[in-house]
């Protein structure tokens, strides 16, 4: 059930909030994500060392499962006084793989990444689920957080909200990072390494957490 982002329940304190987006600040948390992502080893390696474009080229590929696919996914936002901040966007088992993103969406990313960025990203995509669980899960396809808000708590108050909701219908959750920090990250938080894989020479790490 997806509550409403001014009155329905929510984590708050203070000035903060972790809650159900509206879409207004899906759309503000597309733009978000598009940051949060930008140093990650695999846009540098796929977008090229231009910031500015890796934002771009990110934001084209949020935009599917942060504004789309809002019927299949599990989704938070944390605000600091009303601002969108941060994020995530989880998978259900029962909606997991998620469907392909809508032909105006495939254009879009055509012509904002370039064709070759976009083979690239379709490797990453069949190179990684052959190190995910055999077993239905929860995937935990996006986290993030502004640049500048980072490392004050904020991501780890996403997760525990997608833990509450995971506990509800028990199971695993599944998520794939590329960056060391990320992966003490989520240690911190229970997960722990199921495989590691290499692609377009970016080494990439697969972590899985039950929650009972």
């Amino acid at each position: 059930m997806i509550e409403d982002a001014a009155q329905g329940p929510g984590e708050r304190d203070g000035r903060s909030s972790v809650h159900a987006p509206t879409r207004a600040e899906r759309r503000d948390l597309v733009q978000v994500l598009a940051r949060a992502f930008r140093d990650n080893p695999m846009n540098v390696a796929i977008h090229g060392p231009k910031p500015a474009r890796r934002v771009r080229a990110n934001a084209a590929g949020l935009r599917s499962v942060v504004l789309d696919q809002e019927a299949m996914t599990f989704s938070r936002v944390i605000t600091y006084d009303h601002e969108v901040v941060g994020g995530l966007v989880a998978a259900r088992p029962s909606w997991n793989p998620l469907p392909l993103p809508s032909l105006r969406r495939r254009v879009e990313c055509f012509w904002l990444q370039g064709g070759s960025a976009v083979r690239a990203w379709a490797e990453v995509g069949l190179a990684m689920p052959d190190h995910r669980p055999r077993d239905d899960h929860w995937y935990l396809a996006v986290l993030g957080v502004e640049p500048a808000k980072q490392g004050r708590g904020a991501g780890r108050r996403l997760l525990d909200a997608l833990f509450a909701e995971v506990a509800a219908e028990p199971g695993e959750i599944c998520l794939e990072c590329d960056r060391p920090e990320s992966v003490r990250f989520y240690e911190r938080a229970g997960f722990a390494t199921r495989d590691e894989a290499e692609v377009h020479g970016v080494r990439c790490w697969c972590l899985v957490r039950s929650v009972r």
